[in-house]
């Protein structure tokens, strides 16, 4: 069906030009498709005096293809609901459009009965949402060529569709294309993220679940692994050369797995209190602690060569021990992977700060250097020593630090050495730098 020409009336057109640039910035500021589609609704029944209009996007379901309502106006509640939703391959006039990819005009309602039946029956239903309409216009939407949904709008009288109003109606659904396609892009965006967020959700709540598990197993382990290292140390000093063997093997496999059990029951810890370690401050001696844990090491394994250089004022304000557990994790580590000659530890208490270092001829394998520090970095494929641990001493050891103000860190002037580094403000709120 053709428009009919009628005389040019400038303040008509003149509206119909604001009408469109109105149009332009409604959608130019939307972000959703609902929104885009509500801006369209708005200005073309304004200007062009409709009674009711109505916005579809093509939607995939189980059933096929259907136009999902996004946007109304005018619109009775019950006819919204019996039109969202309406198959793709229906009769009615907006479904046609969308379709066949073609505006649709229907200037009058005994046309409309006659091309729609199934729609004329649809919308005659009285004041239990009747729809005042004798004419109406249907037009399809697209995004890169491509039909993605449709605007119906119906006018309360007959009406001829001039080829003013057919321009403005199609000049105003090609404008938004563009706004269509950010509006879809945003929504798959949002989509996206809140997807996420639920798996991040879901992997906190799981991972959550899995240090529970171990924080109780860890502890539970403790009792029986400690009647094991009772009766390993009987062994130990049985008369038999071959007994004591046997105990010294036992004893040292059960201190192993009690170091793993003190660390996962220390990385429980941390993760329930969201990675914060509280200190119990005190004056203490960096250089005592160093002594009393190398004398422990050295009772643990005897053929252990431990060095240990000392000097300068070795006190501060420090968490003993919590110290403690630094001082023995890097020397525990140094000792276990030591080569020849052995393990190398160093105190120097000479300046503001106070520094303690351990080293070990050896290195560390390419693959784990950027994640030494991270949980659970010796179980990652390739490290050499892959099995002795649980990857877990190292992570302590800096969080321990750092609550202290200092900082921990490879050597990288260690040539030919395994060297960590250890530097610490000798009072309570004073930082090292970074």
């Amino acid at each position: 069906m053709t428009g009919s020409k009628t005389p040019a009336d400038p303040a008509l057109a003149a509206s119909r030009e604001a009408a469109l640039c109105a149009v332009t910035a409604g959608v130019s500021s939307a972000v959703t498709r609902t929104q885009v589609l509500e801006a369209v609704l708005d200005e073309s029944s304004r200007v062009l005096r409709s009674s009711a209009g109505a916005a579809y996007v093509v939607s995939r379901r189980a059933e096929g293809e259907v136009l999902e309502l996004v946007a109304r106006r005018g619109l009775p509640d019950a006819l919204a609901r019996s039109f969202d939703g309406m198959p793709l391959s229906s009769s009615f006039p907006v479904a046609r459009s969308v379709r066949e990819g073609a505006a649709v005009w229907v200037p009058s309602r005994e046309k409309l009965a006659q091309e729609f039946p199934e729609f004329d029956r649809a919308v005659s239903g009285g004041s239990e949402g009747g729809f005042v309409g004798q004419a109406l216009a249907a037009l399809p939407l697209r995004v890169r060529g491509e039909v993605v949904g449709g605007i119906g709008l119906a006018f309360p009288e007959v009406h001829v569709f001039d080829d003013g109003e057919r321009t403005f109606l199609t000049t105003m659904a090609s404008r938004c294309e563009a706004a269509m396609e950010r509006a879809r892009l945003y929504e798959e965006s949002e989509e996206a993220r809140a997807a996420a967020e639920q798996s991040r959700a879901e992997a906190e709540a799981l991972l959550r679940s899995h240090e529970i598990v171990a924080g109780i197993l860890a502890h539970d382990l403790k009792n029986p692994l400690s009647a094991v290292l009772m009766n390993g140390r009987l062994l130990r000093d049985a008369e038999t050369d071959r007994t004591r063997a046997i105990g010294r093997r036992i004893v040292t496999s059960g201190e192993r797995m009690a170091r793993m059990i003190d660390q996962i029951l220390e990385w429980t810890r941390l993760r329930a209190g969201t990675g914060v370690i509280t200190l119990e401050r005190g004056r203490c001696d960096l250089g005592a602690i160093v002594g009393a844990v190398v004398a422990e090491a050295r009772a643990r394994k005897p053929d252990a060569h431990i060095v240990v250089e000392a000097s300068g004022d070795l006190s501060g304000e420090w968490d003993a021990d919590r110290l403690t557990q630094v001082v023995s994790n890097l020397v525990g580590n140094a000792v276990d992977h030591a080569g020849q000659p052995g393990v190398f530890v160093t105190a120097d208490g000479r300046g503001e700060e106070v520094r303690f270092g351990v080293a070990n001829e050896g290195s560390i394998d390419e693959q784990i250097l950027a994640t030494i520090f991270e949980p659970f970095h010796g179980r990652e494929r390739g490290s050499r020593h892959r099995g002795r641990g649980l990857g877990l001493g190292l992570y302590i050891t800096r969080q321990i630090v750092e609550a202290h103000g200092g900082r921990v860190a490879l050597d990288p002037d260690a040539i030919g050495r395994v060297r960590f580094m250890v530097t610490l403000p000798r009072a309570h709120g004073v930082a090292t730098a970074r």
